[in-house]
């Protein structure tokens, strides 16, 4: 059984690259990332603690789903 709210025959969007390392491993200080999330840019913030980036890119997804671009 999948984690709740997420639906085991859809799979998420690739995980990019920049989330793992910077999660895994974050520098001191922490980090600032700009992912394409389906088109979109999210800029991202990340602490000096590590993390699970799998978890992070999930909740990113979910948070744009059904959200309309807005361009600036």
């Amino acid at each position: 059984m999948g984690q709740p709210g997420f639906f085991p025959d859809i799979q998420p969007p690739e995980l990019p690259p920049a989330l793992r390392l910077a999660a895994r491993r974050p520098p001191p200080g922490g980090s600032t990332l700009v992912l394409d999330a389906g088109g979109q840019n999210v800029v991202l913030v990340l602490g000096e603690d590590e993390g699970d980036a799998r978890l992070i890119w999930a909740f990113i997804q979910q948070q744009l789903s059904g959200r309309k671009t807005v361009r600036m």
